[in-house]
């Protein structure tokens, strides 16, 4: 496998042995970080989320859209909230399987070198954004405990590495640097209890026939009250209704589909609805 620091040093070498573009015409392109929530547990301070990074040549460059041979990327992130995990190629990138690739994660942020072809004979267009790599990240957990308002974390396309790696596309044999606007991660404390979806009785288990009854009788019978109502919400869909009872009945009886995640085990209901949850029997 090549050296990460071999990154920087074939996308120069593809500047030096091609003619084509001149290398004073302002061919622009430009990073487009995608804006990402991440949730992060309040008690634990922990949470993962992946950014999506998109790549689009401006329509008012010379020669557009130009043949794109490879480039260099380039990410920091604030280390006092944020770590990266991972550097994944982006779904555009995937369908190309170019001959170079090559992620380096450093304390301060990721820098990404690729060429697509060795020999030359494949190049990329961008006249429109394509998700060119995926970064996750985590967390920085002590950060964040206790942290009931959120933060706003960051990300600034700057030089980073040893040597130093610019955001820059190569084309025809050119280096052009690359405009990167900031990436914006949403760190957002999730004040929701867990829940297992269907747990009428919050007792922290499924019984498809107690629980249904429980909620049947929540529907039907004045005066029944329930801890979590976000648990008998059975199908999700922001309501508790008829349908939920008949859901779970069919899952446990009639090999129904299983519920909607989290299911049958603790976890956060992930989608925003105004339903209570009070105490569900998860810990």
């Amino acid at each position: 496998m090549l050296d990460s620091r071999l990154c920087w040093m074939v996308l120069v070498g593809l500047s030096c042995c091609a003619i084509g573009v001149r290398s004073d015409a302002q061919i622009l392109f430009e990073y487009q970080p995608v804006t990402t929530d991440i949730l992060y547990d309040v008690t634990t301070g922990e949470g993962v989320g992946s950014v999506s990074i998109f790549n689009a040549e401006l329509s008012n460059s010379p020669g557009f859209p130009n043949n794109v041979q490879g480039w260099a990327l380039s990410l920091a992130h604030d280390p006092i909230l944020l770590e990266s995990t991972a550097v994944d190629q982006g779904a555009y990138i995937e369908t190309i399987d170019p001959d170079f690739w090559q992620s380096e994660i450093l304390p301060t942020g990721i820098t990404i070198g690729t060429v697509y072809s060795f020999i030359g004979n494949l190049v990329c267009l961008y006249a429109e954004p394509k998700e060119i790599a995926v970064i996750t990240y985590q967390t920085v957990a002590p950060a964040l405990v206790g942290d009931q308002d959120g933060e706003t974390a960051i990300l600034v396309f700057s030089q980073l590495g040893t040597p130093p790696v610019s955001n820059v596309m190569v084309v025809a044999g050119g280096q052009y640097p690359v405009d990167g606007l900031d990436g914006i991660v949403n760190l957002t404390p999730s004040l929701d209890s867990p829940i297992i979806r269907g747990d009428a009785n919050a007792n922290g288990s499924i019984d498809p026939l107690v629980d249904s009854i429980i909620n049947l009788n929540y529907l039907f019978v004045s005066g029944t009250t329930v801890d979590c109502l976000d648990a008998l919400d059975c199908n999700d869909d922001g309501s508790v209704n008829l349908a939920d009872p008949i859901l779970l009945l069919s899952w446990g009886f009639a090999m129904g589909p299983p519920l909607p995640q989290p299911f049958p085990d603790c976890g956060e209901d992930p989608t925003d609805d105004p339903l209570f949850c009070d105490a569900s029997g998860c810990p």
